[in-house]
């Protein structure tokens, strides 16, 4: 069984194997919005989230930023960090060095119930 992240509210267990998914998940992470959707991460999904400091462009990365958790594609620039949500609505962000961006880990699959 996967912990859920500390965060989320647990109202039930999920028993889940984790050969389920691409690489062995350290913890679940509850979607809030639908800044992914271009990326099949819906509202309430359960994202599964290895933790890992090194990531590659192009990769889906849980990333904390001034303090608030997100979900988006990673890109390195040569004068910073973009983070890339797939949803035409919404704008790229742009990571300079005045603000405070920790990847606390790299999307490896998802669980959605209903």
């Amino acid at each position: 069984a996967l912990p859920i992240g500390a965060d989320a509210e647990v109202h039930n267990r999920l028993l889940l194997d984790p050969a389920l998914f691409s690489r062995t998940p350290d913890y679940l992470l509850r979607v809030q919005g639908d800044s992914m959707i271009e990326d099949g991460i819906l509202d309430g999904d359960l994202v599964a989230v290895r933790r890992d400091s090194e990531v590659r462009n192009g990769q889906i990365v849980v990333a904390r930023l001034d303090g608030e958790v997100t979900i988006k594609r990673f890109e390195r620039l040569a004068d910073g960090v973009r983070l890339l949500p797939r949803n035409p609505a919404y704008a790229p962000i742009l990571i300079g060095e005045d603000r405070d961006l920790a990847i606390e880990g790299v999307f490896c699959g998802l669980v959605r119930q209903g």
